[in-house]
């Protein structure tokens, strides 16, 4: 086993033991000095040395400077005595100090080479600083004895850094002169921190602590590898193997002792600063620490120099301790109460000086309810600005602080009402006891109301939507009938039909009526906009009145986007779903991006995750893919365990990222996504978000497993229509089926689910709805039937945002058109469908257009296709006839205006050419070729001889 010292330290014990063999051979002096901050183990390694030297034939002899020993050659006379004490013939004369000093120095040095003749010496000196100045004076005329004798001396030295930047402090009245000139003939051997690799043996051979390497690694970021913090740190984990986490709390705790080696020598100016350091904590202004330690500048600047000197501080500004722990342990040995005065006044001078509110927030939690109204406000600001920066147990920390502080009754339900919407997506149940007792406590109408829709939503968020509706019911029973209540209650009824639809389909039948809903419920305020909102998505589950549904979308969004209410984030949901269903996706966009600046929409919040899920759902709709991905991806990394117990937004958020990446390409990711959240196995809870889960596994699984698909799509029909829903707006299940069905042969069945979906499709009217009907119409049909519905799938989809429905169709469309031998046409439709399939990044759609490309064989300029209405009269000797809408469909979408600039722009001409053509203005020039560029799928002008060419 390596000796204490060396644990760590095989280079710099090599170093010595080279002294050693140096003096051996060399038979004259050598000077070694090791230098180090306190407690880096220089007395442990100078042990090792004289260990070492006694081993190998050297007489040693060790002593430590002290500053109490101040009469002439002090440390020499102890030096010397343990030399002659190992002579074994008795002579070991004693020192005689007859004149002064000066006439004494050469007998004390003849002493010492007198015993070198019989053998090397080595003379151990730790802390040579603290030596007396004619003990020093000694060693250095030892070092320059002539004849040279075999001599090894070696000294430890208190610095505080290496090389050139060593700070040396001469301290205890030593001659300056003496240590200078001993120095400049030493070989120096810096200590600096252990390794972080030699951590765990240092813990298992000084504190019997076993360290794995997350541990190691906190103790070295923690100490600095400094081997008496290390002990000091680990001291309260004798016998066991702490965690990180623990490592840090003890450190935290300011249970680790042994500052003294550092503070002892220090000044009360320095000790004051010290402690100011240490709490206002990393990065401290000396004017900031001045003022707190209640010291000039001037004062403050002489104690910083004590502090760098005594290896507490590091040499620079801001100031900053050298290792965490020491400031730990500085504040450890504060007394509470005057520990929390220096919290309290750092508190105040950082927010006079405008300091971040985090950091005076730090300093109010840390000294806990103070009883100033000041403090509550940067307490809560402080814990949205952590919350943001992904620190939500520092923000709850600072939230439970401001509710200990005197707080009025609706300013205190704010507070409790932040600090669980906080906790609600660490630990829902604590947010649901702590919402409960305050609910059950309070006694004011409007208090207690929010309490239990805080509650409820929680609850809800929980897939616990049943009891949500408990709590909301008991809620109503304790508010009465009184005419006083009957807003709240009105307020109640509204929440409880909302919070319905995201429960198990029964408990909808408990809700009110929408119509008595809407006869009980005023028109204005939040609870309008929340009526509003509900008509929003019940229009639309009928899928009847367009119209009406973007209308009450509009009423509920109208203050503000809707970031104006409490509870936006579910008016967001509803309103702009219904927007999204009605196609109104510019719209929703702008929506969505005003609700990322409403009050609960943070990282860390339920409402954030449903922010980011309606961007996603309105990205999918433009068939934006790589984006919808993007903005999926980081919320669902922190969502797998709450949708695997079946948390509503959760399960939708997972389902949706998964139908994004299946479509992408990555079915394996997106399996491994559905197994993660919980949601490949059956049955499924019986409630609407299910719905989007089966419509989502059977775009997984229709590659691979086409029954399965068509099970899920079957299951998450009967589920929409068990719950209302006619619109194929809300998921197109029979559209989807129906395309599984034409696959398996079975197009009877196919065309009857696309007839109805197109008819509910017609009734709801939007552009995204009819044609994805349309598409899966056509497939049932063969021929020029088929390519007729697909070419008005196509027009009915153009002007549309729909691209990725777009992009199917025209590859169906090409792939019809290249079995119909429609020549050019096949071309430009399989390069329009090629082109959208890449911008909405469907590699798989991608690669089958590719296919179809390669296989198809053009036809001959002479020959005629079929013709495609019956009767129809001869073409012109030499022309080309393709079937109904063969030549068009591409630009089909098209109106004349756009075509005729299109045609202008391919001939090279200008925008403002185009314009004076045309005699209209250059920006409706350039809007027209917006739209056409987003109908065909392309992106600039570079690309329109390959769209009329049909290359």
């Amino acid at each position: 086993m390596a000796l204490l010292g060396e644990i760590g330290r095989a280079s710099e014990a090599a170093r010595l033991r080279a002294v050693l063999e140096q003096v051996r051979t060399g038979r004259s002096p050598v000077v070694a000095v090791v230098h180090g901050e306190p407690g880096a183990g220089k007395s442990a390694l100078l042990d090792a040395f004289a260990a070492g030297a006694a081993s190998t034939g050297f007489h040693v002899a060790a002593v430590r400077g002290t500053r109490l020993e101040d009469r002439p050659f002090a440390a020499a006379d102890r030096l010397i005595a343990q030399l002659w004490a190992r002579r074994d013939d008795g002579d070991a004369p004693e020192v005689q100090h007859r004149g002064s000093p000066a006439d004494d120095l050469p007998g004390m040095v003849e002493a010492v080479r007198k015993e070198a003749r019989d053998a090397p010496v080595a003379l151990c000196v730790d802390d040579m600083f603290l030596l007396d100045s004619w003990s020093m004076r000694w060693l250095l005329d030892l070092s320059r004895v002539l004849p040279p004798v075999p001599l090894a001396i070696a000294l430890t030295a208190r610095t505080c850094g290496t090389g050139s930047g060593r700070g040396i402090a001469f301290t205890g009245g030593t001659s300056g002169e003496s240590g200078v000139a001993l120095l400049v003939a030493a070989e120096h051997i810096d200590l600096t921190g252990l390794p972080v690799d030699a951590l765990p043996e240092a813990a298992g051979n000084r504190c019997r602590v076993s360290l794995g390497s997350g541990a190691a690694a906190v103790c070295g970021e923690l100490t600095g590898g400094n081997p008496a913090l290390l002990e000091a740190l680990l001291a309260p984990h004798a016998g066991s193997a702490p965690t990180a986490e623990e490592l840090r709390a003890t450190a935290a705790s300011g249970v680790p002792d042994g500052a003294d080696r550092w503070l002892a020598s220090l000044s009360t100016p320095a000790l004051a600063l010290a402690q100011a350091v240490a709490v206002l904590g990393g990065g401290a202004e000396v004017a900031e620490s001045a003022e707190l330690a209640r010291l000039t500048v001037e004062e403050a600047l002489g104690a910083v120099d004590q502090l760098v000197a005594a290896c507490l501080l590091a040499n620079h500004t801001p100031l900053t301790f050298r290792h965490p722990l020491l400031a730990a342990m500085i504040l450890g040995r504060i007394a509470v109460g005057t520990r929390v005065a220096l919290h309290l006044r750092a508190a105040a001078l950082l927010r006079d000086r405008q300091a971040a509110t985090t950091a005076v927030a730090r300093h109010l939690a840390a000294a806990g309810p103070v009883g100033k109204g000041w403090a509550v406000q940067q307490l809560r600001m402080a814990a949205r600005q952590l919350e943001q920066e992904g620190r939500p147990q520092d923000a709850a920390r600072h939230l439970r602080v401001a509710l200990r502080e005197p707080l009025r009754p609706y300013e205190k339900s704010a507070v409790r009402r932040e600090l669980a919407e906080l906790e609600a997506f660490v630990d829902p149940e604590r947010a649901i006891r702590l919402l409960d007792t305050a609910r059950r406590e309070c006694h004011g109408p409007e208090i207690v109301v929010d309490y239990a829709l805080a509650m409820a939503t929680v609850l809800t968020e929980c897939g616990r939507a049943d009891d949500a509706v408990t709590v909301l019911d008991d809620t109503a029973a304790r508010l009465g009938q009184a005419p006083a209540a009957r807003p709240w209650q009105q307020r109640l009824r509204l929440h409880k039909a909302l919070i319905s639809r995201r429960g198990p389909l029964w408990l909808a039948q408990a809700a009110d009526p929408l119509d008595a809903l809407t006869l009980q419920t005023p028109r204005g305020g939040a609870v309008g906009r929340e009526l509003a909102a509900l008509r929003a998505a019940q229009a639309v589950d009928a899928g009847a009145d367009r119209h009406a549904a973007v209308l009450h979308a509009r009423q509920a969004l109208s203050r503000s986007g809707g970031g104006g209410a409490a509870g936006s984030a579910t008016l967001l949901w509803h309103a702009c779903g219904a927007l999204v269903a009605a196609g109104e996706l510019t719209e929703a966009w702008t929506r969505c991006g005003r609700g990322r600046q409403v009050a609960g929409a943070r990282p860390g919040r339920w409402d954030h995750v449903k922010v980011e899920l309606l961007r996603a759902t309105v990205l999918r709709a433009r068939g934006d893919l790589a984006a919808a991905d993007a903005t999926l991806t980081p919320v669902v990394e922190r969502l797998l365990a709450f949708s695997a117990a079946g948390h509503p937004s959760a399960v939708t958020a997972v389902a949706a990222l998964a139908e994004v990446r299946a479509l992408r390409g990555a079915t394996g990711s997106a399996s491994s996504l559905l197994t993660a959240g919980g949601l490949d196995r059956d049955p499924l809870p019986w409630r609407r978000d299910s719905a989007r889960v089966l419509a989502a596994r059977a775009v997984v699984h229709e590659p691979g497993d086409p029954a399965r698909a068509l099970e899920d799509l079957f299951a998450a029909g009967r589920l929409q229509e068990e719950a209302g829903v006619r619109n194929p707006a809300v998921i197109p299940w029979r559209s989807r089926a129906a395309r599984i069905l034409v696959a398996r042969g079975e197009r009877k069945d196919a065309a009857d689910l696309a007839r109805t979906e197109l008819a509910d499709a017609r009734r709801w009217g939007t552009p995204e709805s009819i044609g994805t009907a349309l598409h899966a119409l056509a497939l049932t049909e063969a021929g020029e039937r088929r390519i007729a519905l697909l070419a008005e799938a196509a027009g009915t989809l153009a002007p549309s945002s729909a691209r990725l429905q777009l992009a199917f169709v025209r590859a169906d469309l090409g792939e019809s058109l290249a079995e119909a031998a429609c020549g050019e046409a096949v071309g430009a439709e399989l390069a329009a469908a090629f082109r959208l399939a890449r911008a909405c990044s469907a590699e798989p759609l991608a690669r089958r257009v590719q296919a179809v490309r390669r296989r198809r064989r053009p036809t001959g300029q002479g020959s005629a296709p079929p013709s495609v209405t019956s009767g129809a009269t001869a073409d012109p000797p030499g022309s080309v006839r393709h079937p109904a809408n063969c030549a068009p469909p591409l630009l089909a979408g098209l109106t004349p205006q756009e075509l005729k600039i299109l045609q202008l722009a391919r001939d090279g001409h200008s925008n403002r050419d185009i314009a004076g053509k045309l005699f209209v203005a250059v920006r409706t020039v350039e809007f027209h070729l917006s739209g056409a560029y987003r109908k065909l799928g392309i992106t600039g002008r570079r690309q329109l001889a390959e769209v009329f060419s049909g290359a």
